[in-house]
């Protein structure tokens, strides 16, 4: 019976997804121009141009995370010369004098050019927490060339409730730009982008739930000076295993004997090298965990450079939530978990009666879905979690007289 559940759950999750084992390509077309958000499960869940945008704010309400398109050529310097008294003493003449660029962090998202300055404590580098209101008021002045090398000063006023407040302007004080981001409005996302030329926000990342490594351009050192690379940054919570020195990376299983890891740039850009064209590392693998503890081997096997931004490489799902779950007895698992209000979720039961009920109970009792299941056997039954509000749930499965509860998080 354990290797029929296999294969039958196994085929489930094919006709779930084209991912299960594949070939892919993706492009960052010719000059790195388009960014890459990419799906273990899913495959590419977002192709979008990478060079219109300028500063990316975090949307967490308790971050106050701001990073640049480094990757695509922006640059960033503090105004040493003083404090933000200092805004109208900038001029045409100063990039003559700025020292030590800044850079985003290529380890955590959650460190970004504008938190170089950080010196602890409350301090996070553009600004100061104030412990009696709760807000970061800004405490320095920057200056930035745009992604299409127009230099511009800038002052990060403040950070209030979720909403940054900022200004900016031409050198010489001319074209000066107050803009408020109400950051906590695109909560499901990472960032929101905006583009100082154009003074527009730029909502142009997938829900963060829906993808697990993306393609782009980023600053990371190497041997020792900071250069622009093209590679591969994963998502915040996604573990990554490199696997190296493996005889045959296609076929290479055994993630167990290495160690995951955090940092965004575990697969990174040095899985090919350039000798006269670019070469793949032959003998290397990375293994993915994806936020449903799914294992996916990772293999790149082709990259064009810059003529095409062509990528190609092999997934194959290795070891599945799902399919662990139900092969170890029980009875039933859910999928996606968390989830979001606008995807449904499926629910796999293996019963052995008809006429079982499922419940969902929020944390006060209440039901809020009840549905029968009139199928016996390994099945799938969906539910349309845009009616379910978020918060924490307890599905709650009904058969033969017995119960068996799982915990359901919607966010």
């Amino acid at each position: 019976m354990k290797n029929k559940l296999q294969i039958t759950l196994t085929s489930f999750l094919l006709c779930c997804s084209s991912l299960i084992a594949q070939n892919n390509q993706i492009s960052l077309n010719s000059g790195y121009t388009n960014q890459s958000f990419f799906s273990m499960q899913n495959g590419e869940a977002q192709n979008i141009p990478n060079d219109d945008w300028d500063l990316a704010l975090s949307t967490d309400a308790f971050s106050t995370t701001i990073r640049i398109n480094d990757g695509k050529g922006v640059e960033l310097y503090t105004y040493h010369l003083g404090d933000t008294s200092s805004w109208n003493n900038i001029n045409n003449s100063t990039p003559n004098i700025l020292i030590n660029p800044m850079y985003n962090s290529d380890t955590d998202w959650g460190y970004g050019a504008f938190d170089t300055n950080q010196t602890g404590g409350f301090d996070y580098g553009w600004g100061v927490y104030n412990l009696q209101n709760h807000h970061v008021i800004g405490d320095s002045l920057f200056l930035i060339k745009s992604i299409n090398g127009n230099w511009k000063k800038l002052w990060l006023e403040k950070k209030v409730s979720g909403e940054y407040q900022f200004k900016y302007a031409n050198l010489d004080g001319t074209n000066e730009i107050s803009q408020n981001i109400l950051a906590t409005n695109y909560a499901d996302k990472r960032f929101i982008y905006f583009s100082l030329d154009n003074n527009i926000v730029m909502d142009r990342e997938p829900i963060s739930s829906e993808w697990d490594i993306t393609f782009t351009k980023y600053i990371t050192p190497v041997q020792g000076m900071p250069y622009a690379v093209t590679g591969v940054l994963s998502n915040v919570g996604i573990e990554v295993a490199q696997a190296d020195n493996v005889s045959s990376p296609l076929n290479y299983n055994d993630h167990t004997a290495h160690n995951f890891e955090q940092k965004i740039n575990t697969i990174g850009y040095d899985w090919k090298s350039y000798q006269g064209s670019y070469v793949v590392d032959p003998s290397r693998c990375y293994f993915v965990k994806d936020y449903q503890q799914s294992i996916w081997r990772l293999v790149f096997t082709g990259f064009d450079g810059t003529s095409t931004g062509n990528i190609q490489f092999n997934t194959e799902l290795l070891s599945a939530t799902l399919i662990n779950d139900i092969d170890n007895g029980k009875l039933m698992s859910i999928y996606p978990n968390p989830a979001l209000q606008n995807e449904n979720i499926t629910l796999v039961y293996d019963m052995q009666n008809e006429n079982s009920v499922i419940t969902i109970y929020d944390i006060s009792g209440r039901i809020v879905y009840t549905s029968g299941l009139d199928k016996k056997g390994l099945k799938t039954h969906t539910i349309a979690s845009h009616n379910i509000e978020t918060g924490t749930y307890i599905i709650s499965l009904n058969t033969n007289g017995k119960t068996f509860n799982e915990r359901l998080i919607v966010n």
